[in-house]
């Protein structure tokens, strides 16, 4: 059996020598018999021969050793496939079949390569020469690799859940020391980086943003080895930057480093990973403009920027959304006050999307619906085997608002504990996940609501002071229906019109005598419990008009004359109306409530409405 090596990059590619008892010398003496000018190549660096009939290298006591397969050796059998690394050239071994072996001659010695020169980038574009076009013995796997790939990427449904499929095969398929996807936010407004704990390695390499910078605008795959020293070794690093692209609009870019002796990536590599690249792009941009629609149609529900989605025209709600335009702007943290069902989570909708983070996310947390033992899990997410149960990364809401907005409503029920936690997080934009090691750092607005008095829960030691003050860099008060009665008219048609649409009623509009009693009511429960006594009307309602009758609202209009109850009374008995109008069902009153489960049992519990309800 006959064997060849054959170069594999570099102005030796596609070129063969026979390999036989005599042996074949590489270095970078110009007597070599393939002569290799590479500063980090020795001058007679390593031999290949047969011995006993089989191939074999030896390294010559070279400097930087020579190495098989990414592994550095001193000697080393060889067979059909194995791959050669002297300096930044790579060669493997092939055998030589009889009927090329009779037309195979001497090669004659070629001038030493500058194709992988340490420090100069090789570029390589995507001009249809793709892997399938060279005819590599592993075509027909890189074709089911990317076939598998796209099959996987076919079924991710979030930007996120993408990065984390091609990031896997990448470190399944490159073993690299390092890898990032940086993906553009449009010509001016920068770029995010995956995994985010590496983006200080990244963000340290100026070097290596510019050669990305290049890689994306060109577009051009692009390859660049570079000498390392540490700790008195030398060695090579190898940077491949795939540049990704929708037709002529970049997405961003995949970027790998690896060092020996782990790894030498030459343009085989370069190729196979532009293909990945190529491959992923279309997903990664659907993705990214159906999570923009889904942005943009949060926007349309809350309301336009311009009337803001708090209705009504009096002088105390346009107080608020006066306050809402003047803090979108500046950054600032908000605290929302206002009793239950005023609309807190509206006006930090509004705030959010008249501020310049409009085009990123608004997270929503419902602090008193997180067990307590959850709560930093599920802010702040977790490492795999953080706890038992815990089978996999996961990101926290914190995380995941990187660049918009978190909004914390229900703040003041946070325990002690949390509250101490949630204010470093603050603070430094810093936080670690549950069992992890690494500082995260992300950019988050933070705006928080809560229907207490904070300032009377700081005095009795039920809430920090110095969280009261980082939350409260600009406060906004929210004022009960019941000092805004002017708007309610306006609010009952609006929820009127929402309510016609949903149950596909026919109801029109109003009796003036039901229109007399939503005027004269209290409204513990404030625009909520208006929103649900409409709607609830308009399921009930048997003519083209709502009648008192069909109005479920606890007390009559003598109450005004009658001392007011507390607020807890009035909570308390607009909780059970809501259980007794579905029947005990206590789902279904937590969704006619617009609260959670959990707010409901809690509330139940604390009022001691179970037992009433069964007396």
């Amino acid at each position: 059996m006959a064997y060849q090596l054959t170069g594999r990059t570099g102005a030796y590619k596609g070129i063969s020598w026979g390999i036989s008892e005599t042996p074949l010398v590489l270095g970078r003496d110009i007597t070599c018999d393939i002569p290799v000018s590479d500063p980090i190549v020795s001058r007679r660096h390593c031999e290949i021969a047969l011995v006993n009939g089989a191939p074999q290298v030896t390294d010559l006591g070279s400097s930087n050793a020579t190495f098989v397969n990414a592994e550095p050796v001193k000697q080393a059998r060889l067979k059909t496939g194995d791959e050669i690394a002297v300096g930044g050239l790579i060669f493997f071994v092939t055998e030589l079949r009889e009927t090329e072996r009779e037309t195979a001659g001497a090669v004659e010695k070629q001038e030493a390569t500058h194709s992988l020169r340490i420090g100069e980038p090789t570029f390589l574009a995507e001009d249809g020469e793709s892997l399938f076009a060279r005819g590599r013995p592993r075509t027909a796997e890189d074709l089911a690799d990317l076939f598998n790939l796209g099959r996987a990427l076919s079924q991710a449904g979030t930007t996120g859940k993408l990065i984390a499929i091609v990031m896997d095969r990448i470190e399944a398929r490159f073993n690299p020391e390092l890898r990032w996807m940086v993906l553009m936010h449009g010509a001016d407004e920068g770029f995010s980086l995956y995994p985010p704990e590496e983006g200080p390695a990244f963000s340290a390499n100026r070097s290596l943003q510019e050669i990305v910078r290049r890689a994306i605008q060109e577009p051009k795959g692009i390859l660049l080895p570079e000498r390392w020293v540490r700790e008195g070794q030398t060695g090579i690093r190898t940077s491949m930057v795939a540049p990704i692209a929708l037709g002529t609009e970049p997405v961003g870019a995949i970027v790998l480093q690896a060092d020996t002796p782990k790894r030498i990536y030459d343009e085989s590599d370069l190729e196979a990973l532009l293909a990945i690249a190529h491959t992923a792009a279309p997903y990664l941009k659907a993705a990214e403009r159906l999570e923009q629609l889904e942005r943009e149609n949060l926007r349309l529900i809350a309301g336009a920027p311009n009337a803001g989605p708090i209705i009504g025209t009096g002088r105390a709600i346009s107080r608020v959304r006066a306050a809402a335009r003047n803090c979108a702007r500046s950054d600032l943290n908000v605290l929302i006050m206002g009793e239950t069902g005023t609309g807190k989570e509206l006006v930090a909708r509004m705030i959010h999307e008249l501020s310049d983070r409009a085009d990123r996310s608004l997270t929503i947390v419902n602090c008193a619906a997180i067990p307590d033992e959850l709560f930093e899990s599920e802010l702040f997410g977790h490492e795999k085997g953080a706890y038992t149960g815990a089978h996999a990364d996961k990101v926290g809401l914190f995380e995941d608002s990187d660049g918009g907005t978190l909004f914390l409503d229900e703040v003041g029920d946070l325990s002690l504990h949390n509250q101490a936690r949630l204010l470093r997080a603050i603070e430094t934009g810093t936080f670690r996940r549950l069992g992890g090691r690494t500082d995260i750092h992300v950019n988050v607005r933070v705006i928080s609501a809560t229907n207490k008095q904070l300032g009377s829960e700081v005095a009795a030691g039920r809430f920090r002071r110095d969280l009261y003050h980082r939350l409260n860099a600009f406060e906004i008060h929210i004022p009960p229906l019941r000092e805004r009665r002017a708007d309610i008219p306006m609010l009952a048609e609006h929820f009127l019109g929402l309510a016609r649409a949903r149950f596909r009623s026919a109801v029109e509009g109003f009796d003036p005598a039901a229109m007399k009693v939503i005027q004269e009511h209290a409204w513990p429960g404030n625009v909520r419990e208006l929103r649900n006594v409409i709607e609830r009307a308009v399921v009930v309602a048997r003519g083209p008009r709502i009648r008192p009758e069909d109005l479920v609202i606890g007390a009559g209009p003598e109450a005004e004359q009658a001392p007011l109850p507390s607020m807890e009374e009035m909570e308390k008995r607009h909780i059970l109306q809501a259980i007794q109008i579905c029947g005990g069902n206590m789902s279904a009153a937590a969704d006619l409530l617009k609260i959670g489960r959990s707010t409901l049992y809690r509330k139940v519990a604390e009022y001691g409405i179970s037992d009433e309800k069964s007396g």
